[in-house]
């Protein structure tokens, strides 16, 4: 798969998992319990979108009591998560569309802010 995490049809995908109630951060959206590590999570191979929102969620949890700004925290998972979701679907050579870039920075931020509040933060 050419492709990237970060294109078009992967954020799209991801929208619509997210919107459909499935996948980790959908079921786990009211709870301040630890998700299922990325490596654990429901996605395999194939679904990078699932992979994503699994990963950045995860990578929330962990860094819900940092006291960085917003705009590090979110850059920094997403950073994370793209790179290990593209390693694990075997992509090498990403690329970048700014538009989906965007929206999966928005994704992290809901869920950074999300588990900061359950630190009461």
């Amino acid at each position: 798969m050419p492709a990237s995490v970060t294109t078009i049809s992967a954020l799209t995908g991801l929208a619509a998992v997210l919107l459909a109630g499935c996948g980790q951060a959908a079921d786990s959206a009211t709870s301040c319990d630890a998700p299922k590590p990325w490596s654990e999570s429901d996605a395999a191979p194939g679904h990078p979108t699932e992979e994503l929102a699994a990963c950045l969620w995860d990578q929330a949890y962990q860094i819900r009591s940092l006291n960085i700004p917003l705009s590090s925290a979110t850059n920094g998972i997403v950073a994370q998560c793209e790179v290990r979701v593209d390693r694990f679907e075997g992509v090498t050579a990403p690329t970048f569309d700014p538009a989906t870039e965007q929206q999966t920075m928005q994704m992290a931020t809901v869920d950074v802010t999300h588990y900061r509040r359950c630190v009461g933060r």
